[in-house]
């Protein structure tokens, strides 16, 4: 007689490798949680977006467009402003291209970046000759400057970064000074 022969897995030997593979999977994983990274990523990603919307609505348009980075009230607007006139007016808040609704939002506490705050100790944008200041404006070239009320000389900007902290979390946004360019580290 023939014993019959039953192919297949213990119990014991599907246990070792679950176990295996959730130790692989723990190790793979970052030691952030994907929720924190998926805010502070959202917030990086609000604020370049709205940098180059001012700056290719300065292009497109070739008129001044910039926004305001409030440390105090965590909220970035974007905004038309006229070189042509001493002082320099403001035009408004430019429209967001798609929700057609005033293009201005809160870091801290919009659903999809909730706790997440802009944590520069100074004003975020620094220029030459004229120090910080917490706005940026863009000119017809889409080069960022800072002019002054009293005259229309623009001051190149000399460092534009945006630092967003969510918990001991940090990514930066950058402005580049000659072109512009903005980036996220």
């Amino acid at each position: 007689m023939r014993a019959n022969k039953v192919n297949g897995f213990s119990l014991l030997e599907l246990l070792v490798v679950l176990g295996l593979i959730g130790l692989i999977a723990a190790v793979a994983t970052p030691g952030f949680s994907s929720d924190n990274e998926l805010k502070l990523a959202r917030a990086a990603d609000q604020v370049a977006t709205a940098l180059r919307f001012a700056r290719s609505e300065a292009l497109r348009t070739g008129e001044g467009r910039g926004l305001t980075i409030s440390q105090v009230t965590q909220v970035v607007t974007v905004k038309a402003h006229d070189l042509t006139t001493t002082p320099i007016g403001t035009l408004g808040t430019l429209t967001h291209p798609v929700s057609k609704q005033p293009y201005q939002f809160n870091i801290e506490s919009d659903s999809g970046t909730a706790g997440v705050t802009i944590n520069n100790s100074d004003d975020v944008f620094e220029y030459e000759d004229v120090g910080r200041r917490r706005s940026l404006i863009f000119d017809a070239s889409g080069t960022p400057i800072w002019i002054l009320s009293s005259g229309p000389i623009g001051y190149p900007l000399i460092n534009g970064t945006i630092e967003l902290r969510y918990g001991d979390h940090e990514r930066v946004v950058g402005v580049s000074p000659i072109t512009g360019r903005v980036s996220i580290q």
